[in-house]
């Protein structure tokens, strides 16, 4: 059980780190005149690595509580967030906007391995 919280928070911190490298570009572009949908939606990737990042946390979160469902809302956001990262690179975007995510998803996507075969009591 500690093996799983011990998951569960380095699962739920690096997404929050991910969660801040996505929102601090979109507020320096706000604050230079942009509006909130446009850089939301233009690239989506912005929105997803949002949505995804955020079931990380909650289920990171949740799984340091040993919540039942933790394993769902992680797997579901490290399966966004890793399908958002395949995209990336199928389409051919600059190495740059997805090196990170290529490191990080399948580091997210063993933790989730580890709260599925980790008992939670």
């Amino acid at each position: 059980m500690l093996i799983r919280r011990i998951a569960g928070l380095a699962g739920a911190a690096v997404a929050a780190w991910m969660l801040w490298e996505t929102i601090t570009p979109i507020m320096r572009q706000i604050s230079f005149g942009s509006d909130l949908v446009t850089e939301l939606l233009n690239p989506p990737v912005s929105l997803l690595r949002i949505v995804s990042t955020t079931l990380l946390i909650v289920g990171g979160l949740m799984a340091v509580g040993a919540v039942r469902g933790a394993l769902w809302v992680f797997s579901a956001g490290a399966l966004v967030f890793a399908l958002m990262t395949g995209a990336m690179v199928a389409m051919g975007a600059d190495y740059t906007m997805w090196r990170d995510e290529a490191i990080l998803a399948p580091f997210l996507l063993v933790i989730g391995g580890v709260l599925l075969f980790c008992p939670r009591k």
